[in-house]
């Protein structure tokens, strides 16, 4: 049975936080593949930058470039209304009964599975990759039989932050790859 990792998100932009999260999990859980799957509109986040469905997908598909195991995945891009990962996941087990889905989570995003639509059918469907993370301390316990710790290359950076140094005018290059990093300049994205 082919081993998926799903590593959804809003990236907007992605960042090098994320490919530590998609690889740590690829090699310490050796999955087969690791798809991207961008949000279309996330039900805990309030969009209000200038950046469109497309920009944020075209930065997601050099991310995806960056590696043989990464793919895209597009199915919540590709419907309508907020993008739950339990409706998601429901969907993907249906049309794949063959792979085995594991769902890559920052520690942080852990804290707050529990409040998750329909999260206990979620963490029915999938088993989560809980990448570690500085700052977080969470019991494993707490949740379901369903996660894995992961310890491995973190790095403290999140989309927010990159957004407001763009804004300011202190943005760390180092925190994006070469490619994201030009798109968001050539497109004067954040600013």
């Amino acid at each position: 049975m082919k081993r998926i990792g799903i590593l959804g998100g809003t990236f907007d932009p992605p960042h090098i936080g994320h490919l530590f999260m998609a690889e740590e999990a690829r090699l310490k859980v050796k999955l087969d593949e690791v798809w991207w799957m961008p949000n279309r509109i996330p039900p805990h986040k309030e969009i209000v930058n200038n950046t469109s469905q497309e920009d944020r997908l075209e930065m997601v598909k050099k991310m995806v470039a960056l590696h043989e195991s990464y793919s895209l995945c597009e199915i919540e891009l590709q419907r309508e209304g907020f993008s739950y990962s339990t409706d998601t996941m429901e969907l993907l087990t249906k049309e794949f009964p063959d792979i085995q889905f594991f769902f890559i989570l920052g520690e942080d995003s852990l804290l707050t599975l529990n409040s998750w639509y329909k999260s206990e059918r979620l963490q029915q469907l999938v088993t989560f990759i809980v990448i570690r993370r500085p700052g977080f301390e969470s019991e494993k316990e707490s949740f379901s039989e369903n996660i894995l710790m992961v310890e491995g290359s973190t790095v403290d950076v999140s989309s927010s932050s990159i957004r407001d140094s763009v804004q300011r005018g202190l943005l760390n290059r180092f925190l994006l790859t070469k490619d994201v990093y030009e798109f968001i300049k050539e497109r004067q994205l954040y600013g």
